[in-house]
């Protein structure tokens, strides 16, 4: 995901990360820094190399040290994308170790049910994380939670059936 930042004192910041593999890229003013190591940069300020440290990720918020000024890259996540997040687990653990909501609609549960349902989730919020609009946000959390009860549905509609 990347983010463009306007800063007074340092310009045009560019942070780019790939929520896959953690890898970040930084450019300030066009300039890519050059990789320290993982989590640092080097920024040549014309006379020497400054380290520049990224804190943090894209999915819990990430911000620059440059110094002692810290510049805030990606906001950090609002309590209803958390809530969105765990919302289809939380509903397939309560659904599946359900004997009467079993018998409206079969879903599968346990860690079958619970690695669907974590892996969605988290895809929801990485989902939400590339959203400026809260409407968005909000379908975006919603569709996910029906994608998970459909999905979890479908596979315990098809244990129950291959048992019966």
């Amino acid at each position: 995901m990347k983010q463009i930042i306007q800063h007074p004192v340092f310009g045009t910041i560019e942070y780019d990360e790939n929520y896959w593999t953690g890898k970040k890229n930084l450019a300030i003013n066009g300039v890519a820094l050059m990789p320290r190591d993982k989590k640092s940069f080097w920024l040549f300020d014309g006379t020497n190399n400054v380290p520049v440290y990224v804190k943090g990720n894209f999915l819990s918020s990430a911000s620059l040290l440059i110094g002692t000024e810290t510049v805030q890259l990606t906001p950090a996540p609002k309590w209803y994308e958390y809530v969105l997040a765990i919302l289809p687990f939380v509903l397939i653990m309560i659904w599946g170790n359900s004997r009467a909501l079993c018998e409206i609609v079969p879903v599968v549960g346990g860690a079958i049910g619970g690695a669907i349902s974590g892996g969605l989730g988290a895809l929801s919020l990485m989902t939400m994380k590339g959203r400026k609009d809260v409407f968005a946000k909000l379908l975006v959390g919603v569709g996910f939670a029906i994608a998970v009860f459909a999905i979890c549905a479908l596979i315990g509609i098809m244990l129950v059936g291959a048992l019966s």
